[in-house]
């Protein structure tokens, strides 16, 4: 019994950092023009508050100095706002009711089943043990693969520290908010009833979880954080609402920086999203420096911090000699099993096996619009990507590729539910019917 009011506690202390403080500004004139809904602010505190923890670690700072600090200005900005907030308009919010019991739900699971999968036991585990004993970063020289980015590990032992420091699993619990939270998010671009946007959620979430998942690898987190990213480049392709691109992008600048310290791979997921959403949608020259420029920095302070903590990628992850040796029976060889396994796998993977025939349908059944142009660009990104990392890998890519791939392709897997979005929105004569 004590184990779930754990769990119930630590939801709503996570729900707390969610909420805050962008919450507070919802009755301020420039935050309401932006139209965000209660998950879009839920989602851009979530932003920030992992780009704070990202700072929190490599600036060395004790995170109870930077949880005391945040729900200081928390409780600052609630005083100074108080005169604004109306509690007689106060009325329950069921999508975030229902985002509340699937994250308890998944939570209760995870309590039951408690085991590591290989990776986390070699690698995920030990870094975030590492900073949950107030060790730095530096001290990650001490573990296996310290080249693996640290972002989500020190989010584990954040949380796993507070606000109890006692069951480990509590600290993964943050995986399960994101998660439910960016699920709930993409359901949110329907434009359905909201009884119709909980039951799409519901059956996103059955064809997406599975306990090893949240055994503490990092992949999930990459998943949810390019759901995020995706509900937001949604919000912009909508002509119909009044935003502010330059505050969009830099929601969208801080998903990058989460995703570049997640994981390796996570660097070019976040060039690929950035760069096709500037190649699809018409920003302003001004936007589109600042897009630039702010990807330039992101970029430039990881070569920095690895270069401050002479860190080299492992030179067993590729071959390049062998591989630009042209060894044309070798290059086949490579490019036949990447085909093979790619086939197999996506077609293991129940979102790929509705999205993508979707997508194509839409593709050559209609007029082509900017937001499905800008779910191709990626894909064709994604998928050259895939191949290119498996390629220059090793020469035994059959094994790497077993071991790898079915997670790889589920870290992109999610954005691409913008094409149920799209055929729902814009071609499902059966929702527009149900709608009116």
């Amino acid at each position: 019994m004590i184990e779930i009011f754990y769990i119930i506690a630590q939801i709503l202390f996570i729900l707390a950092i969610a909420y805050f403080p962008i919450i507070l500004f919802e009755n301020n004139v420039y935050f309401n023009s932006l139209k965000f809904n209660l998950l879009d602010k839920l989602s851009i505190n979530l932003i920030f508050f992992m780009n704070l923890l990202f700072l929190t670690s490599i600036l060395n700072i004790n995170t109870y100095n930077i949880l005391y600090i945040y729900f200081f200005i928390i409780i600052l900005f609630f005083i100074l706002n108080f005169k604004n907030f109306n509690f007689n308009k106060f009325k329950i919010n069921y999508f975030l009711i229902s985002l509340l019991i699937f994250i308890f739900l998944i939570s209760i699971d995870i309590a039951d089943q408690i085991f590591f999968s290989w990776d986390t036991k070699t690698n995920w585990f030990f870094k975030a043990l590492n900073f949950f004993q107030n060790q730095d970063i530096k001290n990650l020289k001490e573990f296996n693969n310290f080249d693996y980015p640290h972002l989500g590990s020190f989010i584990w032992s954040f949380f796993w520290q507070f606000p109890f420091e006692s069951y480990e699993y509590l600290g993964r619990i943050f995986y399960v908010f994101l998660y439910v939270l960016s699920i709930f998010s993409i359901s949110n671009c329907l434009k359905l009833e909201i009884y119709e946007k909980i039951i799409f959620s519901i059956l996103l979430i059955f064809i997406t979880y599975n306990y090893k998942l949240f055994s503490g690898l990092q992949d999930v987190v990459i998943f949810s954080v390019i759901l995020l990213f995706s509900r937001f480049s949604f919000i912009i392709f909508q002509k119909s609402y009044k935003i502010n691109n330059t505050l969009i992008i830099l929601i969208m600048l801080g998903v990058f920086n989460v995703l570049c310290w997640i994981k390796n791979e996570g660097i070019f997921y976040g060039l690929f999203l950035l760069i096709s959403l500037a190649i699809t949608y018409s920003f302003s020259k001004r936007d589109k420096i600042l897009i630039l420029f702010g990807s330039i920095t992101i970029l430039s302070l990881r070569l920095f911090l690895f270069n401050y903590y002479n860190t080299e990628l492992n030179p067993g992850y590729f071959e390049m000699e062998k591989t630009l040796e042209f060894d044309l029976i070798l290059i086949f060889y490579k490019l036949k099993t990447i085909t093979f396994y790619s086939f197999i796998y996506l077609t293991q993977n129940p979102i790929y096996f509705l999205t993508i025939p979707l997508l194509i349908f839409i593709v050559f059944k209609y007029p082509i619009k900017n937001i499905t142009k800008f779910v191709l660009y990626f894909l064709f990104l994604n998928v050259v990507f895939i191949y290119f990392t498996y390629a220059l890998k090793m020469t035994e890519v059959e094994l790497l590729i077993k071991a790898s791939m079915s997670r790889v392709i589920f870290q992109t897997s999610g954005f691409y539910f913008l094409a149920i979005v799209i055929y729902i929105n814009n071609y499902a004569k059966f929702f527009n019917f149900v709608k009116k």
